[in-house]
């Protein structure tokens, strides 16, 4: 922010302005009077230009974790970022959009232990029979389902269900049928911290069976009643962090929780986010979330790593 001087009527006269090049740049301009304010009183001004830009970037959606200028900041980098990918030719646009949903596949897979290579998770992306049950390999079949997954929520109007939730795990568990794929779990779900030295139950534990599906319906009335009500990035990371929490199903739970955050992300005209790409980074935040009971640690570490993606354009 700057502060600038005008004359009128041999008048003098200061204002509080900041220029965003968004689509195209645009100045924010508050009156500040005849006199320069104290610094006290310019940081009160400073606050109200900032809630001005943000009331017309983001109308009234809320805020919790990120503050103000860091969600006006974050807001400026999408839209160049969107304003690159539009001046991009169409193939190169569907290039773009190929890698990105091949690296989500082979990232999130590799990151639950299945021995995928990312020529699994491109063959998988290229692959357009309907058959899968006749393709051998089952790290390959495995690879398609996720991709399927990704299509279908692409593809599916704004908001969520829970007839969506169950026919998205349905989909990206297709082959693990003794996982019972679209079925909500019917046995305590435990969330375990793997290391060399041993593995252990982390401080938190999810609801028990018969506590899961209200949990979930309450989660489902939450995301769809706050959809343009709260600001894009701490919905979709709420919604992840909430529904990992609740560990719905026997397994297959991060993966939905990936794929929930980006259907958050396309409801809100945001691209797709590789958030378990920073392997160690991601667990960790999401851990100290659940231990902590504090959602704030998993939102910034969503926020820090979407800046991460829309700088990621210019290389």
């Amino acid at each position: 922010m700057r502060i600038r001087k005008k004359t009128v009527n041999r008048q003098e006269y200061y204002y509080l302005e900041e220029t965003l090049r968004l689509e195209k740049p645009k100045v924010y301009s508050l009156f500040l009077g005849k006199s320069l304010p104290v610094k006290n009183q310019l940081e009160i001004k400073k606050k109200e230009l900032s809630r001005k830009i943000y009331s017309d970037l983001f109308g009234n959606a809320a805020h919790i974790y990120i503050t103000e200028p860091q969600l006006i900041e974050i807001e400026k980098l999408r839209r160049r970022y969107v304003q690159k990918i539009n001046r991009m030719g169409k193939a190169k646009q569907e290039e773009i959009e190929e890698i990105e949903t091949v690296n989500f596949v082979y990232t999130t897979l590799t990151t639950e232990g299945v021995p995928i290579t990312r020529e699994d998770a491109d063959l998988a992306y290229k692959f357009e029979g309907k058959d899968i049950k006749s393709i051998r390999d089952e790290n390959l079949r495995v690879a398609l389902d996720m991709i399927n997954g990704i299509r279908y929520v692409r593809e599916s109007g704004t908001g969520i269900s829970k007839k969506f939730i169950l026919a998205l795990h349905k989909i990206i568990m297709a082959d693990y049928s003794d996982k019972h794929p679209g079925r909500l779990r019917r046995k305590q779900a435990y969330i375990y911290l793997k290391s060399y030295e041993r593995i252990e139950e982390i401080r938190f534990r999810p609801p028990a069976p018969g506590e899961v599906e209200q949990k979930l319906d309450e989660l489902i009335k939450w995301y769809n009643s706050n959809l343009g009500k709260l600001n894009p990035i701490e919905l979709a990371a709420i919604l992840h962090l909430r529904f990992y929490l609740i560990h719905p199903f026997e397994d297959g739970n991060k993966r939905i929780s990936r794929l929930l955050l980006n259907k958050a992300f396309f409801d809100s005209g945001y691209p797709l986010l590789n958030i378990s790409k920073e392997t160690g980074r991601y667990f960790d935040a999401l851990i100290k979330a659940a231990e902590k009971r504090n959602e704030k640690p998993f939102v910034d570490f969503v926020a820090e790593e979407l800046v991460r993606h829309f700088h990621s354009i210019r290389r």
